[in-house]
C-alpha cells in the first residue's frame, strides 16, 4: 500500500517570492512611469519657457531695427548741410535715438545732431574717442553698402552704448549712419517694461549683462531647469534675456513633495504587501499547525475512547456469559466497568466542554459564597480510591478558615479532577513512586489551588504552550501516555472566567506545580468571560 508523503512546507509559500516579486516590479514601473510623466511636463515646460523668450528677444530686436531703419530712411544725403537743422527735430521727437550722426568715407564726423543742442560737443568727443575705435575694430571698413549693424559695448566712461549704424553710397563716396540708441530712457525704461511688466503674464522676467550683474527684472535665484535664457543675437548681444514661471519656489517644492510622496507611497505600498505576504505566512504556517494539532487530538481522542470501550464491552460480555468462578472477581470486573466508565464519561465531558468554550457558549453557574476546600474535598474523593489502588501518595494542605468565594464548583471540580488525572498519568515514573499534593492556601487577596506531581517535567521551552489547545509537550508524545490536548486549555479558560489565572512552575526531572489563582472577590462581569 502506497503512502501518501506529506510536503514539508506549503506549496503556497512559492507563491510568496512571486508576489513580492511582482510587487516590487510594478512599484518600480510606478515609479519609472512617474518620473517619465514628470521629466515629459518638465521638457514641455522648458519648451515653453524657450518659445517664449526666443518670441520676447525677437520682438525687442525687431522694435530696434524697425526704429533704426525707419529714421535712416529720413537722412538725406543730398542735403547734408541741412541735416543738424532737420535732424534736431527728429532726434527730439524721437523717444529712442540720443544723437545721429554722418561719417565720411574716411571716419570724420561730418554732421552730429543731438537732442540737446549743448550736449553735442560731448556726444561727437565720445563717438571719437570710444565708438568708432570700437566700430572699427567690429569691421566698420569692411562693411558692404546698406548693411545694418549694431555696437553695444560697455565703456569705462558713460557704462553701456547701443549705436546701430549702416553706410551708404553717395556720389562715389561712402557715409556712415550712426544713431546712438538711448539705453536707460528708451530701451531699459521704456521698451522692457512694455514687453515684460505685464501682470497676467505668468513668467518673470530678467535681463542681464555678460557679468551677470541685474540690468532690468529681479533676480531668478540660481540657474534651475525652470530657468531659460537666451542672448540677443544682433541688437543687445552683450545681454542675455532670462525667463521662469512665477512662483519657481512653489514648483520646486511641487515637484520635491511629489517625489517625496511618490517614494513614500511606494514604500508604503510594498511595506503593506510585505506586511500581508507575511501575516498570510504566519496564518499558513497557523493553520497548518492547527490542522496537525487537531488531526492528533482526533487520534487521540479516538483512542481514549476506544480503550475504555473495549474493556467495558469485555469484562461486560465475561460477566454476561455467567462463567464467572466466584463473587470477588465479579465485583473486580464490576470495578473496571465502573471506573472505566468514569473514565469516558470525564472524557466526553472534557470535549463537550471544549466544544462549548470554542463556539464561546460556556455558562457558569457562580455561587456568591462557595467554599474552595469543600469543593477541593469532594472532589479528590473521587480519586482516593483510584490513586491508592494505584499506588500513589495523595497528600492535601489546605489553610484553615479560608474565606469563602464567588465560584461555579462544578468547574472549579473539573479543574480538580483534571489536575489530578494528569499527575497520575505523568508521575507514575517517579523514583519513589508516584506522589500528588494539593494545596489549597490563600495568597494575599486570592485563594490558590495548586496541584504538583512527581513527573519528569516541562521544559521552560514549553511552559507557555501547554495552554494552548491540542498542544502536548514533547515528553508527552514521546512516551506511550494517551491525552487530548485540551485539559489544561479549559484549565486555563474556567481560571479566566473567575477573574483569576493559571500557573505553571516545573524542572526537567522535578515535576511540575500547576496553581490556580481565584481572587476572593471576583468581580460579577468577569463571570462569562469570549472564549480564547
Amino acid at each position: 500500500m502506497l503512502e501518501l508523503k506529506r510536503f514539508p512546507f506549503s506549496p503556497l509559500y512559492l507563491a510568496f517570492p512571486a508576489i513580492m516579486a511582482a510587487a516590487v516590479f510594478l512599484a518600480y514601473s510606478g515609479f519609472r512611469f512617474s518620473a517619465m510623466l514628470a521629466r515629459q511636463a518638465e521638457d514641455n515646460a522648458k519648451r515653453t519657457t524657450r518659445e517664449l523668450v526666443i518670441e520676447k528677444v525677437e520682438r525687442i530686436e525687431q522694435r530696434i531695427l524697425d526704429s533704426d531703419k525707419t529714421l535712416f530712411y529720413l537722412v538725406d544725403l543730398d542735403n547734408l548741410k541741412d541735416f543738424r537743422k532737420e535732424w534736431r527735430k527728429i532726434v527730439s521727437l524721437s523717444p529712442a535715438i540720443d544723437w545721429a550722426a554722418v561719417l565720411d568715407d574716411q571716419e570724420n564726423v561730418v554732421q552730429l545732431a543731438a537732442k540737446d543742442p549743448h550736449a553735442e560737443p560731448e556726444a561727437k568727443r565720445i563717438l571719437v574717442t570710444q565708438l568708432l575705435p570700437a566700430m572699427l575694430g567690429e569691421g566698420l571698413k569692411s562693411l558692404p553698402p546698406n548693411a545694418h549693424k549694431h555696437l553695444h559695448k560697455e565703456f569705462k566712461e558713460g557704462g553701456y552704448y547701443l549705436v546701430s549704424y549702416i553706410k551708404k553710397e553717395h556720389g562715389g563716396r561712402y557715409f556712415t549712419l550712426a544713431l546712438k540708441v538711448r539705453m536707460q530712457d528708451y530701451v531699459i525704461s521704456e521698451l522692457f517694461p512694455d514687453l515684460f511688466n505685464d501682470v497676467d503674464d505668468p513668467y518673470r522676467y530678467s535681463v542681464v549683462d555678460h557679468h551677470d550683474r541685474i540690468v532690468f527684472g529681479q533676480p531668478l535665484l540660481d540657474p534651475s531647469r525652470f530657468v531659460y535664457e537666451s542672448r540677443f543675437p544682433t541688437t543687445l548681444y552683450m545681454w542675455r534675456l532670462q525667463a521662469a514661471p512665477r512662483g519657481i519656489l512653489s514648483l520646486r517644492k511641487q515637484v520635491r513633495e511629489r517625489r517625496y510622496a511618490e517614494v513614500a507611497l511606494i514604500g508604503i505600498t510594498l511595506a503593506v504587501v510585505l506586511g500581508g505576504l507575511l501575516i498570510m505566512l504566519a496564518a499558513v504556517r497557523k493553520e497548518r499547525r492547527l490542522n496537525e494539532l487537531k488531526s492528533d487530538f482526533i487520534s487521540n481522542v479516538s483512542h481514549e475512547l476506544k480503550t475504555p470501550l473495549s474493556l467495558i464491552r469485555m469484562f461486560g460480555e465475561l460477566i454476561a456469559m455467567g462463567k464467572l468462578k466466584n463473587p470477588e472477581t465479579s465485583r473486580e470486573y464490576a470495578d473496571i466497568i465502573t471506573r472505566e466508565s468514569e473514565r469516558l464519561a470525564r472524557l466526553i465531558d472534557n470535549v463537550l466542554d471544549f466544544a462549548r468554550m470554542e463556539r464561546g457558549k460556556v455558562a457558569y453557574d457562580f455561587k456568591p459564597d462557595a467554599d474552595l476546600a469543600e469543593v477541593v474535598e469532594r472532589a479528590l474523593e473521587v480519586y482516593r480510591y483510584r490513586l491508592d489502588r494505584e499506588g500513589f501518595k495523595l497528600t492535601v494542605e489546605i489553610e484553615p478558615d479560608l474565606p469563602l468565594v464567588s465560584l461555579d464548583e462544578n468547574a472549579m471540580t473539573l479543574v480538580v479532577l483534571n489536575r489530578v488525572d494528569n499527575a497520575m498519568k505523568y508521575g507514575k515514573e517517579g523514583k519513589e513512586g508516584g506522589e500528588v499534593t494539593v494545596r489549597v492556601r490563600r495568597e494575599g487577596a486570592c485563594l490558590a489551588l495548586s496541584v504538583q506531581d512527581n513527573g519528569p517535567g516541562i521544559r521552560p521551552e514549553e511552559q507557555r504552550k501547554v495552554f494552548e489547545r491540542f498542544y502536548r509537550a514533547k515528553q508527552a508524545r514521546g512516551r506511550p501516555i494517551r491525552g487530548s490536548g485540551i485539559g489544561l486549555s479549559l484549565v486555563r479558560h474556567i481560571a479566566e472566567a473567575h477573574g483569576g489565572k493559571v500557573t505553571l512552575l516545573s524542572e526537567d526531572n522535578r515535576g511540575c506545580t500547576f496553581t490556580v489563582i481565584v481572587p476572593v472577590k471576583a468581580p460579577p462581569e468577569a463571570a462569562a468571560p469570549e472564549a480564547a
